[in-house]
């Protein structure tokens, strides 16, 4: 499973959300006593109203089956996210859990797992906010329990990961590029993100956890551009940049400054922020030939969605089919074209 938890303070938005009618809700559990949307709000908001000074009390969490997992029952789905209100500590707190179907009109093509959304109010019974300090991590951990324990895909943890997954949006665009692509509407076959590629690329320049001057000789030579931000002689931050494409290191995995000298990289100051210099002023940081790295080294379709690797090797046998037929044409024309000289 994976699991997304964000907060806000719009109650009415997030029940309108997810009782939604074009998204086939089905309350699976709550606590709340209304039947409707209108009384479901009030009853949320009279409650967060205990606790004026927490501008913030909507908790919306987001979980989503693996494709392999099929369909899952309503009395799983209750068990998985009474674990999860109860693990993270919201025991005594208002909660809604929705089920959503797969065929949703709002987005571009059906779900290909099941999902459900949980609506928490973090201030519970008693006017009290509940602490949420490191939410995202327990989530992850009740998670991998329940995948034993009803017997579900096994999730690797966002720290284990070798990637980063894809937003929604980008799986989304890709798609619709190669559906555009298939039918004509397009001339360009869709491309893997730059994102994904910059991903990669870290990835591949950081494998053997290598000195911060030879992971950004690396970078240069998969044309990535890396710049540092440098404050009274530290470094702050990095960024990467790929063409016109620039993406801020802690937007991907493992990727910012602090990230990188925690997981990717060694750092020695003497010797690295000579090559952080030369990376900031565009120019080329020497690298011994044994460190040398190149994009043949990459596979870059471990980064590339499952249903963007069937859509683009259906658009490639498409692309395939339809150079066969043009030859043939050409061909005839030739031959028609030919006889009629000959004639």
């Amino acid at each position: 499973m994976i699991g997304n938890i964000s907060t806000g303070s719009d109650f009415r938005g997030l029940v309108d959300y997810l009782l939604d009618p074009s998204k086939t809700p089905q309350i699976v559990d709550t606590n709340l006593a209304g039947g409707d949307r209108n009384t479901m709000t009030w009853e949320l908001d009279t409650c967060a109203s205990q606790r004026l000074s927490t501008k913030k009390p909507v908790k919306h969490i987001s979980i989503g089956f693996a494709p392999n997992d099929g369909r899952l029952n309503s009395k799983t789905i209750e068990e998985i996210a009474i674990a999860i209100i109860n693990g993270l500590g919201y025991d005594n707190n208002q909660y809604l859990v929705v089920r959503h179907g797969r065929v949703d009109p709002k987005h571009d093509r059906a779900h290909e797992h099941d999902h459900f959304h949980i609506l928490i109010n973090a201030i519970d019974f008693e006017g009290k906010r509940v602490v949420d300090s490191y939410d995202k991590k327990k989530l992850e951990n009740i998670l991998r329990q329940q995948e034993i324990e009803h017997n579900l895909t096994i999730v690797a943890d966002s720290e284990q990961r070798k990637y980063k997954a894809s937003t929604t949006g980008q799986v989304q665009r890709m798609m619709r590029e190669i559906e555009e692509y298939r039918s004509g509407a397009r001339t360009e076959r869709s491309v893997v993100t730059h994102a994904m590629k910059i991903q990669s690329g870290i990835d591949l320049a950081s494998r053997d956890r290598p000195n911060l001057s030879v992971f950004l000789a690396r970078l240069q030579q998969l044309q990535i551009d890396p710049k540092l931000r440098v404050e009274e002689g530290k470094i702050t931050g990095i960024s990467y940049r790929l063409q016109d494409f620039k993406i801020r290191g802690c937007k991907l995995h493992q990727a910012s400054y602090l990230q990188l000298l925690e997981h990717r990289v060694t750092y020695e100051p003497q010797k690295d922020m000579l090559a952080v210099r030369k990376a900031n002023r565009n120019e080329i940081i020497g690298l011994e030939p044994q460190l040398e790295v190149s994009w043949n080294q990459v596979e870059i379709e471990n980064y590339v969605p499952s249903q963007i690797k069937q859509l683009l090797e259906v658009a490639s046998k498409q692309q395939e089919i339809d150079t066969v037929r043009t030859s043939a044409v050409l061909e005839h024309n030739k031959t028609n074209k030919e006889f009629e000289i000959e004639f």
